[in-house]
């Protein structure tokens, strides 16, 4: 069993090869900037570190958002036009998920939060059993100081990895096979802020 492991959704991304379980090599880009340039390149090493192939994954995992616009834009995209080259599933995982596990200790109820600008944050909250995974309130965009629900460890985005998704792949609650990958878009929680300036162009009367 082998996956490779995406999460583009942050200002550090990742990719992670390996089992669940097992040990796990992991990559990080400089910057989400200079993705769509080393994105191939840092999956290569990852191959090459491990001594196998792409044709020997079992499947693909990655970060479905919500997050940065570009990062997950250029995440995804690999992970689906590598999935389709080699025929292997594709499952995918909101990064705060791997952040509220890594936070938590896979144990007990955790809010976990990614600046989302203008006063905003993506907010989602799990519950951590062990070999399980409980959705309290799936990623929204949220203000700021909404109230958090009582008991929970509130978390950042900083400890999402693709390390983390990858260990949670085959976990109860975790990452889910996407059923039609060539039709599946990420949550990108929010339009980028180009996209934002030409939508309002376009709402404006004529």
């Amino acid at each position: 069993m082998l996956y490779l492991a995406l999460d583009t959704a942050t200002d550090r991304p990742t990719l992670a090869l390996g089992a669940p379980g097992e040990r796990v090599n992991e990559t990080a880009a400089r910057h989400r900037h200079d993705l769509s340039r080393d994105i191939d390149g840092m999956a290569r090493e990852l191959f090459a570190a491990r001594a196998v192939r792409p044709a020997d994954l079992t499947g693909v995992v990655v970060a479905d958002g919500p997050g940065s616009f570009t990062g997950l834009r250029i995440g995804v995209a690999f992970a689906k036009g590598l999935c389709r080259v080699l025929g292997v599933p594709l499952l995918a995982a909101p990064s705060l998920l791997g952040a509220a596990h890594a936070a938590g200790g896979g144990a007990g109820l955790v809010a976990v939060e990614y600046d989302a600008l203008r006063g905003d944050v993506y907010r989602a909250v799990y519950r951590f059993t062990p070999g399980a995974i409980e959705t309290v309130a799936a990623p929204a965009l949220v203000p700021r100081d909404a109230p958090l629900p009582a008991g929970a460890l509130r978390a950042g985005a900083g400890s999402a990895s693709a390390a983390v998704l990858l260990a949670l792949a085959g976990t109860r609650g975790g990452p889910i096979a996407v059923a039609d990958p060539g039709a599946w878009e990420p949550d990108y929680g929010r339009p980028a802020e180009a996209e934002a300036r030409r939508l309002a162009r376009d709402a404006r009367p004529r």
